[in-house]
């Protein structure tokens, strides 16, 4: 099986230009294989299934030399994830953000996914420079123009976040670009009715749904 997925996800890059050459291509269908059958990110560990026949600290090195040296373009990067995804129609946009300690240094994500159901994958990221704090409504625009370059406004049918994504200038985007959302608030956040008086959300006893 191994040998198969290698050479149909390699025929797919023949049609993506994510990276050039054959060799290159051939690498990230071992990648990508090496990536299921450790179900790990760390090089180590993929490069124990990347390529049998030479000895495992050349596969983790070639992992390193790979993405210190190859430019990728995230946008076909994301234009093929999209293209893989099954079924078609509208779209399930989630934002998300993650942070934790690499050694001494402090990674702090901006995550988009798209899907369906429960079929869901990472679309684009940005790691946010601010030593952990929430990313502002800016950064939140930039990356969700970013993903309705790929998949285009009309196959968003909904955006959904936690309770950091909220605020005016954020909200007022979503509505300028005819998005439906759904976002978390906090209960003791203030929502002003249609009368012009200010409740807090935990005063309006909603139920989930």
């Amino acid at each position: 099986m191994k040998p198969c997925l290698i050479a149909k996800i390699t025929t797919l890059l023949h049609h993506t230009p994510l990276v050039q050459n054959l060799a290159r291509k051939k690498f990230v269908a071992r990648f990508v294989v090496g990536l299921f059958k450790s179900r790990n990110v760390q090089f180590c560990e993929i490069a124990q299934h990347l390529n049998d026949r030479v000895k495992l600290a050349s596969n983790e090195t070639r992992i390193q030399d790979f993405f210190r040296e190859v430019p990728l373009d995230y946008l076909v990067l994301s234009t093929l994830l999209v293209g893989l995804l099954p079924g078609q129609g509208k779209r399930r946009v989630c934002l998300d953000r993650t942070e934790w300690d690499f050694g001494q240094c402090q990674v702090n994500i901006l995550l988009v996914t798209v899907g369906r159901g429960a079929c869901h994958w990472p679309l684009c990221w940005e790691l946010l420079d601010n030593r952990s704090g929430n990313s502002n409504a800016d950064d939140r625009i930039a990356l969700l123009d970013f993903c309705l370059r790929v998949l285009g406004p009309d196959r968003v049918g909904l955006v959904v976040g936690d309770r950091e994504f909220v605020g005016h200038q954020w909200f007022n985007y979503l509505k300028g670009k005819g998005l439906s959302f759904v976002m978390r608030l906090p209960k003791h956040h203030l929502v002003t009715d249609r009368q012009g008086r200010s409740h807090a959300v935990a005063d309006w006893h909603l139920q989930p749904g």
